[in-house]
This record gives structure tokens, C-alpha cells and sequence, in this order.
């Protein structure tokens, strides 16, 4: 008990040797605010000129805060760093009347305040540091006139004349050039710097408006470069002469302006960054120091660029080379520290050993009181246990009677099954039914075949579970055995193209092993293989013997989208079917095939790359020493089994191509990946509509888009893109969120026709599903539309759109609305509407034929002589005025389409009408 008391002043002793070892966090002698009044690249080269300056400066912490060219913001700023306790203040006013207050402030509080770049209204500052720009103004104006000897015109692009340097540049450059009569500025323009597309606009128009423009001189480089590409744009650049300020030399930046050709000329206006840190350092440091800090400016153009830029690039790289000696400085201090605090920590351990060596021993005795205690609840644990198991057991034997029942129940379903397939059988080939009637029996006996190939997969699965199937083996030739198998596959391989091929080095390959479920194996394998690998790809089988680990190996590659991880993992476990993204199986053929392979005393792996393709490693040991006496056959087999019960049909049945017909007035565009039901439904809707089908999400979308169909029928499950999420992106695009969209699925949960429903579907219909049923909600939809389209035109003229309006509703009303603030225009075409909706014309015209059911040019001459009929009733304008007015280029013309119109020429109509 002692111990124990003793413990705690113990380890709060070595807790507080801890604290006190550890390294103190940094401590600032000086702290200086930064109050930018804005961001562009000029004053990013000042920011990091500054951080330049500043790593040679540890003892500073340096707070920098952006005004984002708010003048409020900026003020909110500066008290915000006062409060922060700063000993300095260096400062860009955003513009000079409003900061000046807030600046006094500061300076008369007692802080040291330097103002860069800009001035206040105030003489109340420490120092104020930045280049001359009424000498930069002057220094424009002079180099304009070295270099036109003859004169010129002038347009003056203008920042804020708010701020002091757009009113200084201006005044130098005006007071020097009136030294030059043969010059004369034509116009000076205040420009907006936040929004390049406003002044290249503004330059264009008064390129167009003011007549021969000999030199641009922009106050800044950003608005000699706009007033470039504006003049680009106009053709107008060869006979122009672009002069800038700035010059900043990073990428982008003024000198690699002037080095490129788009500006002749820039001043370089210094930022004055790494000055500002050291005038800091010197007042702070109480040192004598120059109130007002002239920065020097100089003329850059094609003489010196390149040079300037190869200087400033070394500059850069040999800063470069500093901050990485100081950030490796900085991690050889953490990595001492750190050893610094583990040493410190080492001893604190070996000391809290000590202390829990004896704490163990007084543990040992309480740890016999606990055990008595867990000796009670240990029996009360065996006793749930036991209760678990019992339980367990009658689940198991629920279980097992089920799927005896169920397996049973797909026994029964072999004798109807044999039926169907025999009568089918029969009936083909039969030169009393037409093409189309064998075509439909050839479909019910092919998936009367599936449908046995599944109950007879079930009672494998099922006879496996009870161990109650045994392997009959016999030494057969596998290479012999896998050719035949092949042989089935060959005319689907060549249908579609697919490189179908065994490659082996054996002649000839002796292997024991049970010739009805090895067949099983390869068809599902070869079945799934086909299934997946598309037109054009390969399928190889690999077979090699392999002496040292006396097995042979059977590999089967495809080119097929392949697996990830995550499905990879659980595709032998039965019933597992994936994602959804795959297409449909019952997930009993790969663990029916595993576990056959198993019986064998083998192995069956797969692995698998998204995008590439899988492979599927089949091993069998080779002899029979791994055989019992009762798994061998006593007699050779005659011949290999007639793989016809477990081939997948589909590819046998080929369905013919009907030409397409044009002259239905809807076209109908199905996605459906399953050939059979899209054959279906072609078969059932091709005499009414025009068909477009697609097997693949991703594809079928594009065609949505693309062709623009007047309906989709869609299946939920498919490859590439599912159901849901080709709904969701049509019904949000503007191109076709006005098509009806019918949702076809198996899955007929509430919960998942919901689902569709907030996807945006128009109708669910659930598999299996009755054609006349679809038919019938295919001609709702329609004629829905159609009421639609009729009521839109005369119901939102007139009427403000409101949030709850559809995509549809919304473009509509905007629609109109362009065209009744249009229409008046002669040259108002298509191709403006295009433009303004950002819409292709055939997308734009089967939007507007789709939702008003007529084109846009009949619209157009609808809203033109229905404003023609207004103005004919008011008798104040002539008939060639109305002409004019509505958007007609001669009244003939318009005479003509208004008789045409209305069976009455405009003058009787007036006349008729008054």
C-alpha cells in the first residue's frame, strides 16, 4: 500500500523532467505586419522578394495578410495585426484617401509604419519606399519619343486613378510629352485591371472608334498586354507600338513579354520587397535610415530582355539553391531535438521500469482475486456457448431441409424442362413455320438449355456439400480433351473476330482425371471468358507440364475488362454475382468449378488486372497416386461427352438485321446489354418507331446525346454506366432532359423504384414485363409529351420563371424570351441561338421541335407576324415600316410570307381590320 501512495508523486515527477527537457517552441525578438492591398503577379514578385530577404532573418515573424482590392477589408486587416501586437507596419494602401485615417492611427500609436509602392493623403509615416512614377511617366514619355522621330498618336491606358501611382505615372507622362508637339495623347481610359475580358473590349472599341492609334502606353504591363491582344484580334498588332510598366521578371511577366514581342517596350517598376524588409530591420534596430526611398526604374526592351532574363533566371535558381540549404539547416535541427527528446525519454523509461517492477508484484496479488472472478464468469461463458451451438445446430438443420426442398423442387424442374427442349427439337428445322416463328423457337430452346444448365449446376453444388459426389477417372490426353471442347467455341471466335488458340508445347499429354466434370470446368471457363472479352480480343489456353512440382498447369487469358480487387476476392464464393456492373449469372458456375477442381486433389486461381484482362490457372496433379482405388474407372470411356448441356447457346442463334425503317414519326433508342431481350424488343416496336439500340452504358449514352431520340428504354444493369446514372446525366443536360426516359430492371423492390424515380425516370417497369403493358406506357409518354409541347408555347410568355420550374421550362422561357428580344433584327439567324444556349443547330433543333413541335424558323416568323398584326391594328406606321420593324428585310418579302400566312395581304388587312 505504501508503494502505491508512492507511485503517483513518483511518475508526476518524471512527467514534469519530461516537460521541462522538451524544446520550447520558437521565440520572435521582432514581429512586422504586412498589409497587401491586393494580388496579381507584380506583387507576387514583391511577396517573394520579401521571403527572400526574410530567410536570412530568423529572428522575425513575419504576418501577412491580402486586401483583395477591398479598401474596408484592408482596414479590418490593419487593426486585426495591431491587435496582434506587431512592433513595425509596412503597408500598400489599396487607395489613398480611405486608408489614410486607419494609417495615422497606427503612426500615431507609436508604431513604425513604412508605406510601399503607394501613398496616403497624409504625411504621417516613418518611411515610404517605391519607385519614382512621375518619373516612370516621364521616362515612357521619353523613350515614346526617341523612337518616333516623327510624332505620333497616343492612347493612355489608365489603372484606378484612386491610387497614387495611376495619378503620378499619368502626370509625368502628360507633362513630358507636351515636350513633343509632334505627339499628341488622343485619349486617355480609366481601365478595370480585375477583368482582362472588360479592357480587351474597351481597347477593340476604341481601336474601331478613334480613328489612326500610332502607341499604346499602358500604366501597367497586364494592360499593354490586353490592349495587344485586342489589337490581334482586329489584325491591328504589326501597325502598333505596346509600351508597359512593370517589367517583373517572372514567368509570364513583363520582361517575357518584351523578349516574346508582345510588348516593345516596359519600364521596370522595382517592388522594392527584399528593401522593405531590410529598411524594417533598421528602424527596428534603432539605426539612422533615409525617410523617403527612391527605387530606380529602367527602359527594357528587345535590347537588353534577353539579358535581364537570363540574370534574373540565376538569380532565382541560386535563391532556389538557399532556401534548400536552409530547409535541410532546419531538418538537421529537428532530427538533433529529436534525438535530443528521445534520450531524455530513454531515461525517463528505465526510471518508470523501476517504479512498475514493483508495481508488478503488488499486481501479482490482486491478480489472484481476478482470477477467481473470471473462473465465474468463464462458466457462465461455456454455459452461453453452449446455448449458441444448440441454436446453431437447429439453424443448420432449418437450413439443410430448405435447400433439400429447393433442390428437390429443381430436380422436378429437369422433366418439364426436357419437354420444352424435346418438342423444341423437334420442330426444328421445319419448312412449315416462316423464319421468324423458327427464330422465336430456337430462342425458347436456347434458354430452355440455360435454364437446365442451372438446375443441373445447383444439384452438382448441391451434391458436393453433402460430399456425396466421387471423381470416375481415367488416363485421357488433355490436349486432345481441351481441342474438342474448343471446337464448340470456333464459329462464335470467328463471328466476332476473337484470336482463339492452345498453345502448348506437348504433342501429346497424358492426365487422370474425370472426363464429366473437367468438361464442366472448361465450358464454364471458356463460357465466362467469351462472355466478357469483346470483339476483336484474344482468348489463349495455356498447357505445360511441370515436372518438379509433378502437376500440369491449364491457363486461360482474355482480353476482357477484367476484375478489381475487391471482386476478385470473392468470386468463388457461391451466389456471388459482383457488383452489378458485370453481366447476369447465378454465381454457382466458378465455385462449382473450384471445388470440382478440388476433388481432383487441384487447384483453381484467378487473377486478374482492371482494363487488361483475366487468367484463370486450372492445376491437376499428373499419375494417379493421389487417387483411391473406388475414384478410378475400370474401363476406358468411350469418346468425350457432347458438350451441348453446357455450352452457352447465345451465339447460335443468329437474328437477322431488318432494314430500318424512316417513315415512323418517333424514334425509340433501347440500351440493353442482353441480346435476347433487346432482339425482343426491337421485334415488338420496329413496325411502330424507329429503333437505335446500344449494348453498352457508356456507348449508349453518347448516342442519347448525340442523336437526341424522342424516347429511351433502358436497362438498370449494365457495363460501363448503369441505368441510374445514365438517367441522372440525361435529365441534367440541357440536350436531352426533355426526352422520356423508360427504366427497365429485375430488381422490382419499392425501395429501388424509388430509386429510379429520383434519378428521374418518366416509368419503372420491373422484369419480367408484359410488351403490350410497354407499348401502352410508350404511347402515354408520347402523347404526354406532346400535351406538353402544346401547352409550353402559351403558357410561359409573359410569365417570370420561378425555382421550381423544370431544366425544360427554364430554357424554354429563356428561349422565348431571346427570340421576342431578337426578332426584330434582319441578320437574327439559328446560329445566335446556338451561340446563346451553347448548343449545337441539330441539338438545338430537335430540343426546340421536341417542346413546341415546330422549328425554330417557323417560331421565329410566328412571333415576327404576330407583332406585324399588332402593329397593322394601331394604323401609326407605314406597311414598309412594320416591315422593317419585325425583322423583314424588304416589305415585299414580307407582303408575300404575311399573305402566305394569314390568305390576306398586310394593306386589306389593315384595311379590314379599321
Amino acid at each position: 500500500m505504501v508503494l502505491k501512495n508512492l507511485l503517483f508523486p513518483i511518475f508526476l515527477f518524471v512527467l514534469i523532467s519530461l516537460v521541462s527537457c522538451s524544446t520550447q517552441g520558437p521565440q520572435y525578438p521582432y514581429i512586422i505586419g504586412f498589409s497587401q492591398c491586393c494580388d496579381d503577379a507584380w506583387r507576387d514578385v514583391m511577396n517573394e522578394e520579401m521571403a527572400r530577404e526574410l530567410t536570412f532573418h530568423s529572428d522575425i515573424q513575419f504576418i501577412t495578410k491580402s486586401a483583395q482590392s477591398s479598401s474596408s477589408l484592408q482596414i479590418k486587416q490593419i487593426k486585426e495585426l495591431i491587435d496582434s501586437g506587431i512592433h513595425l507596419l509596412i503597408v500598400a494602401p489599396n487607395e489613398s484617401q480611405p486608408l489614410t485615417p486607419i494609417i495615422e492611427e497606427v503612426y500615431q500609436a507609436g508604431i513604425p509604419v513604412i508605406l510601399i509602392d503607394r501613398k496616403t493623403e497624409s504625411a504621417e509615416y516613418s518611411a515610404y519606399i517605391g519607385a519614382d512614377n512621375y518619373e516612370i511617366g516621364q521616362t515612357a514619355a521619353k523613350y515614346i519619343s526617341s523612337r518616333f522621330k516623327d510624332g505620333g498618336k497616343i492612347l493612355e491606358l489608365q489603372m484606378a486613378m484612386k491610387i497614387s501611382p495611376a495619378a503620378e505615372r499619368h502626370q509625368g507622362f502628360v507633362d513630358e510629352i507636351k515636350q513633343y508637339p509632334h505627339f499628341s495623347i488622343i485619349k486617355s481610359v480609366e481601365m478595370n485591371l480585375n477583368l482582362s475580358s472588360d479592357v480587351r473590349d474597351s481597347v477593340k472599341s476604341l481601336l474601331s472608334s478613334l480613328g489612326p492609334v500610332d502607341i499604346i502606353f499602358g500604366h501597367t504591363d497586364l494592360l499593354a498586354e490586353n490592349a495587344f491582344s485586342a489589337a490581334s484580334e482586329l489584325e491591328l498588332e504589326e501597325e502598333l507600338f505596346f509600351v508597359g510598366v512593370d517589367g517583373y521578371p517572372s514567368t509570364g511577366g513583363g520582361i517575357e513579354s518584351v523578349e516574346k514581342g508582345v510588348l516593345d517596350a516596359s519600364l521596370l517598376y522595382p517592388t522594392g520587397g527584399g528593401e522593405a524588409i531590410r529598411l524594417a530591420m533598421t528602424i527596428l534596430k534603432y539605426m539612422p535610415y533615409d525617410r523617403i526611398n527612391r527605387l530606380q526604374t529602367t527602359v527594357i526592351d528587345s535590347t537588353n530582355a534577353s539579358i535581364l532574363h537570363s540574370q534574373l533566371s540565376k538569380v532565382h535558381l541560386l535563391q532556389k539553391s538557399i532556401n534548400q540549404q536552409i530547409h535541410r539547416n532546419q531538418e538537421l535541427q529537428g532530427i538533433y531535438q529529436n534525438q535530443r527528446l528521445f534520450i531524455f525519454f530513454l531515461l525517463s523509461s528505465l526510471m518508470l521500469a523501476m517504479i512498475l517492477g514493483g508495481f508488478l508484484w503488488y499486481s501479482l496479488r490482486a491478480k489472484q482475486v481476478i482470477n477467481l472472478d473470471l473462473q465465474l464468469k468463464n462458466r457462465e461463458v461455456l454455459a452461453q456457448k453452449t446455448q449458441i451451438e444448440e441454436i446453431s445446430e437447429e439453424v443448420r438443420k432449418a437450413t439443410q431441409v430448405k435447400v433439400e426442398f429447393f433442390t428437390n423442387i429443381s430436380h422436378e424442374f429437369r422433366t418439364p424442362l426436357t419437354l420444352i427442349l424435346g418438342f423444341a427439337e423437334n420442330l426444328l428445322p421445319s419448312l412449315k413455320f416462316n423464319d421468324q416463328t423458327q427464330l422465336n423457337i430456337k430462342l425458347i430452346r436456347q434458354n430452355a438449355v440455360r435454364l437446365l444448365r442451372l438446375v443441373n449446376q445447383l444439384m452438382d453444388f448441391r451434391k458436393i456439400e453433402s460430399e456425396k459426389m466421387i471423381i470416375r477417372a481415367s488416363e485421357q490426353d488433355i490436349l486432345e480433351f481441351i481441342q474438342n471442347i474448343m471446337k464448340s467455341y470456333f464459329p462464335t471466335a470467328r463471328n466476332r473476330d476473337i484470336d482463339f488458340q492452345l498453345i502448348s508445347r506437348h504433342k501429346r499429354l497424358p492426365v487422370w482425371f474425370d472426363v464429366n466434370m473437367l468438361d464442366k470446368v472448361l465450358f464454364n471457363l471458356l463460357s465466362n471468358a467469351f462472355k466478357f472479352t469483346p470483339d476483336h480480343g484474344k482468348i489463349h489456353l495455356y498447357v505445360r507440364a511441370d515436372k518438379l512440382e509433378n502437376i500440369v498447369k491449364i491457363k486461360v487469358e482474355d482480353s476482357g475488362p477484367g476484375m478489381r480487387p475487391e471482386v476478385l476476392n470473392h468470386i468463388f464464393e457461391a451466389f456471388y454475382q459482383g457488383d452489378g456492373t458485370t453481366k447476369m449469372s447465378t454465381g454457382l458456375g466458378l465455385p462449382l468449378s473450384k471445388a470440382l477442381v478440388q476433388l481432383h486433389q487441384g487447384d483453381l486461381i484467378a487473377q486478374s488486372i482492371p482494363g487488361k484482362g483475366s487468367r484463370f490457372s486450372l492445376s491437376l496433379p499428373l499419375g494417379r497416386h493421389h487417387l483411391k482405388d473406388e475414384e478410378i474407372l475400370p474401363f476406358e470411356p468411350v469418346g468425350f461427352l457432347n458438350p451441348g448441356e453446357y455450352l452457352d447457346l447465345e451465339e447460335e442463334v443468329l437474328i437477322p438485321v431488318k432494314e430500318q425503317q424512316q417513315n415512323q414519326e418517333y424514334s425509340i433508342l433501347i440500351i440493353e446489354d442482353h441480346s435476347d431481350i433487346q432482339f425482343f424488343l426491337k421485334q415488338q416496336l420496329e413496325h411502330e418507331y424507329n429503333i437505335i439500340s446500344s449494348s453498352h452504358g457508356v456507348h449508349g449514352l453518347e448516342t442519347a446525346i448525340e442523336l437526341g431520340p424522342d424516347l429511351i428504354i433502358c436497362d438498370v444493369m449494365l457495363p460501363g454506366q448503369d441505368g441510374l446514372s445514365i438517367t441522372k446525366t440525361l435529365k441534367s443536360d440541357l440536350r436531352t432532359s426533355h426526352i422520356p426516359i423508360i427504366l427497365l430492371t429485375s430488381q422490382s423492390t419499392v425501395e429501388q423504384q424509388i430509386e429510379g424515380t429520383k434519378a428521374g425516370a418518366d416509368a419503372y417497369i420491373p422484369k419480367p414485363f408484359n410488351a403490350s403493358l410497354l407499348k401502352e406506357k410508350i404511347k402515354n409518354l408520347l402523347h404526354n409529351r406532346q400535351i406538353l409541347r402544346e401547352s409550353y408555347g402559351s403558357v410561359l410568355m409573359g410569365i417570370q420563371p420561378h425555382p421550381s420550374y423544370s431544366l425544360d421550362q427554364q430554357f424554354l422561357h429563356a428561349f422565348v424570351l431571346f427570340v421576342n428580344q431578337n426578332f426584330h433584327r434582319e441578320d437574327f439567324q439559328v446560329a445566335d441561338l446556338s451561340k446563346e444556349f451553347g448548343l449545337s443547330r441539330s441539338q438545338l433543333y430537335r430540343k426546340v421541335k421536341a417542346l413546341l413541335g415546330q422549328s425554330i424558323s417557323d417560331y421565329i416568323q410566328q412571333i415576327r407576324l404576330q407583332k406585324a398584326e399588332e402593329l397593322l391594328k394601331e394604323e401609326e406606321l407605314s406597311i414598309s415600316d412594320i416591315a422593317y420593324k419585325v425583322g423583314y428585310s424588304s416589305p415585299e418579302y414580307f407582303s408575300t410570307v404575311f399573305k402566305t400566312k394569314y390568305d390576306i395581304s398586310p394593306t386589306k388587312y389593315r384595311k379590314d381590320w379599321s
